[in-house]
């Protein structure tokens, strides 16, 4: 008798959540991960009219709009310890609502204060909210756990892409910074609200050592040689990705002598690259990380090359920086936080998910002071051979490094529950 209730407290097999229902609710996630990413390219868009209102300098006002990386950084390894506590559903909840609030709550901020306290939160919000969906990717798809994660960077592109043209309509339309900040944090807690009503737990909550993912094989802690490799690749791509985001469009007009539109389209390119992350996923799935890191990190250090050392037309630009986006965004992006949940045993994907957001935003928070820093010092073109060329080298030369072997992988036996 005190066996029976036993099989109750597990999570309910894979199989029997129907295939659609469970692309359905992914979905749903995606969508909240969406508006977070609206919010996200929104708020540089609306610098002007904050900078006028509140007197902020431009480095005060630059520090604003990229803030949001520290909150990341700090959350991310936390969030780890809150998916254990919470399950992996309410954390992406309790994410999505605190980044939606801060977002909200941007819009009352009195002084630079308490309005970096707001960018900083929304940022933490969005380490929880992302940690734990990269680790529900990885566990309800486990033969596909690659194309999973790279979902979510394509989820994050579509709100790049319809946050500022959306942002911009409502701060025309109701003449205030204000409404697109309301109204992205409104739809945020709506989301929230239909997770935690329409995302099941069979989803979310599927663990491999319950038998119901179905990979085995992994480091048993995060201090395991695949998984320490993995961190500093990911830190260095960090560091290579948020300079080029950061100050690519400077060097175009300043150096180049592009205008801002043209600018604005040459770098707006790299972003759409990361469209073509869900391939980038099925790489993951299908290649060795040695080698498919390694090949990643070299093709963005030989863009980097292309873009800081080779012709400055407008044709030349355009086409590397697509390329730049497509071996960063949808290449290294999606492959460092793919292995890094794949260099793990079932157990540690959500700490392995929390390590990969730290390493990455933490590295972005330091990312554009340290490249204009080095161009300050030796200009741009030896800036950019040192920060994205030389660190893009040293990932691929880590990635040699990696061991194969050991990392986890699928149950050929169980893979066909696995949509």
């Amino acid at each position: 008798m005190s066996a029976a209730p036993i099989p109750q407290t597990l999570a309910p097999p894979r199989a029997a959540l129907a295939p659609r229902t469970a692309v359905a609710m992914f979905g749903l996630l995606l969508l909240a991960y969406a508006v977070n990413a609206m919010d996200r390219m929104v708020f540089p868009v609306l610098l002007v009219e904050v900078r006028g209102e509140y007197g902020f300098s431009l480095e005060a006002a630059g520090l604003q709009a990229t803030v949001f990386a520290l909150g990341m950084g700090l959350a991310g390894l936390p969030s780890g310890w809150l998916q254990r506590t919470l399950g992996r559903k309410w954390t992406i909840v309790a994410g999505t609502v605190v980044f939606s609030l801060a977002t909200a709550l941007t819009t009352v901020s009195t002084g630079f204060t308490d309005m970096l306290l707001w960018r900083v939160l929304s940022g933490a919000g969005e380490a929880f909210q992302l940690a734990a969906l990269i680790t529900v990717a990885s566990s309800a798809f486990p033969a596909r756990r690659g194309m999973a994660i790279g979902s979510v960077n394509t989820a994050f592109a579509v709100g790049s892409i319809i946050g500022p043209a959306l942002g911009s309509g409502l701060l025309e339309g109701y003449g205030t910074w204000r409404a697109p900040m309301i109204a992205y944090g409104t739809i945020g807690v709506a989301l929230a609200i239909a997770i935690a009503v329409l995302v099941s737990p069979r989803l979310t909550e599927l663990d491999s050592s319950a038998g119901s993912t179905s990979h085995t094989g992994g480091a048993g802690t995060l201090l395991a040689h695949n998984p320490l490799v993995l961190a500093v690749i990911t830190a260095l791509f960090g560091l290579t990705d948020f300079a080029f985001i950061g100050l690519y469009a400077s060097y175009l007009r300043e150096q180049l002598h592009f205008t801002p539109s043209a600018a604005g389209f040459v770098v707006g390119l790299s972003g759409l690259a990361a469209f073509a992350s869900p391939l980038g996923g099925h790489l993951v799935d299908r290649m060795s990380p040695r080698l498919l890191l390694t090949t990643l990190n070299l093709g963005v250090a030989v863009c980097g090359c292309a873009l800081f050392l080779g012709p400055g037309s407008m044709t030349s630009q355009a086409t590397f920086s697509f390329l730049f986006g497509l071996f960063a965004s949808s290449g290294v992006y999606v492959a460092a936080a793919g292995y890094l949940v794949k260099s793990v045993s079932s157990e540690n994907v959500s700490r392995a998910a929390g390590l990969f957001v730290t390493c990455i935003y933490v590295a972005a928070g330091l990312a554009g002071l340290l490249f204009s820093t080095l161009i300050t010092a030796t200009g741009w073109t030896t800036a950019a051979l040192v920060q994205i060329v030389g660190f893009s080298v040293l990932g691929a030369a880590l990635a040699l490094t990696l061991r194969p072997h050991l990392f986890s992988s699928a149950d050929a036996s169980n893979t066909s529950r696995d949509l």
